[in-house]
């Protein structure tokens, strides 16, 4: 894959948001509070909507992460990066979710605690296109990511889209930093079967 440790339009996976604001957050000023929702509330919802695949729902979340925000800084750390306790929080609201999705609809949870593989996605079914465009490719990427299974799409995005260490992605999916790690190979697995002869043109064309 040709950098996809870059964020889905290009930027860093930094977020602006320097210590003396961070601090300030932890004090809970209104106007680092304004500033940590505009630094950071794009990335979120691009997180949640990847999630499921669903705008408003993702637009839902999305608040009721930065309700969840303003309750608990109590809890952050202004010495750490404000990332992966944002989505943490995130996460916790897509298990919260799901669990009274599944609940209220009587079936089966779709979980970020799955683990393995259910099933194998289909292979590409496309010939090879060695005009085939960055657009084109993105396309299909995002459409592939958005079949890949929860957990397997959560490490995925949380890894290339955020740039978070392993063991920062065990914590997020209260899995260990073994796990995370083979949740990210089986994604990247996945992504390589589904997209075939794609995935292969556009890595040889990004050497």
């Amino acid at each position: 894959m040709s950098r996809l440790d870059a964020g889905p339009d290009g930027s860093s996976s930094a977020i602006e948001f320097p210590p003396e604001w961070r601090r300030r957050l932890a004090e809970r000023e209104p106007e680092a509070l304004a500033r940590f929702f505009d630094a950071t509330f794009d990335r979120v919802y691009a997180y949640l909507r990847r999630m499921v695949a669903d705008e408003h729902l993702a637009e839902d979340l999305t608040q009721d992460v930065f309700l969840q925000v303003q309750r608990s800084l109590a809890t952050y750390d202004p010495e750490r990066d404000p990332r992966p306790w944002v989505l943490m929080i995130a996460t916790n609201k897509l298990r919260d979710h799901w669990r009274s999705r599944a609940h209220h609809e009587g079936r089966q949870e779709t979980s970020l605690d799955q683990d393995e593989l259910s099933e194998r996605l289909p292979a590409a079914s496309r010939g090879p296109d060695a005009d085939l465009t960055r657009d084109e490719f993105a396309s299909e990427l995002n459409a592939a990511i958005e079949r890949l299974p929860a957990g397997l799409r959560a490490a995925l995005l949380l890894r290339v889209y955020e740039g978070l260490s392993f063991e920062e992605i065990g914590i997020l999916l209260e899995r260990n930093e073994v796990a995370a790690r083979k949740r990210y190979s089986r994604a990247l697995e996945a992504l390589r079967e589904s997209l075939g002869d794609s995935w292969r043109a556009h890595a040889e064309g990004s050497r």
